[in-house]
């Protein structure tokens, strides 16, 4: 067998890219790389607890709660009690956090057309099944990241 550093080393790097990159990239929105990742459950699912986010993005309560105060802050969300569990709090995308799913979504666009400029279009959908391929496999396996299981669920 190869050296697993072959594969982990470079998903690891164009992680640790992509997060730079998008961090760079909203700053001048003044949403933080943590702050980005809260933005885009909500844009899958939106008016989720606290709670509910922070398991998703495996982080703890606190950070989640540091979080949405600052996306509240900054005008991108709004949290409303939970009408069943009036000690949780749902979260909201305001209409400036909605606003966001565009430009937020043009900077992905960008990062990946960087990343896939050297593939012709068919290495695009070789890579695009063979990542979808070793995504599925580990989800067979059960080592899925925890809170990805939609993924797995999907398939």
């Amino acid at each position: 067998m190869e050296d697993p550093r072959g594969i982990c080393g470079p998903i690891a790097h164009i992680y640790r890219s992509h997060l730079a990159y998008m961090t760079k990239e909203l700053e001048a929105y003044r949403i933080g790389s943590g702050q980005f990742d809260f933005l885009m459950v909500l844009y899958h699912k939106d008016g989720i607890s606290q709670e509910t986010l922070a398991k998703i993005l495996e982080v703890s309560k606190a950070t989640s709660t540091r979080a949405v105060q600052n996306l509240e802050k900054e005008g991108y969300v709004y949290r409303q009690r939970d009408e069943n569990d009036l000690r949780a709090y749902k979260v909201y995308l305001t209409e400036k956090g909605k606003e966001m799913r565009d430009i937020i979504l043009e900077k992905l666009i960008t990062f990946v057309n960087v990343l896939l400029s050297d593939f012709t279009p068919g290495e695009k959908e070789i890579f695009r099944l063979l990542i979808h391929k070793a995504e599925f496999k580990l989800c067979k396996c059960g080592l899925e990241h925890r809170g990805q299981e939609r993924h797995c669920d999907a398939r």
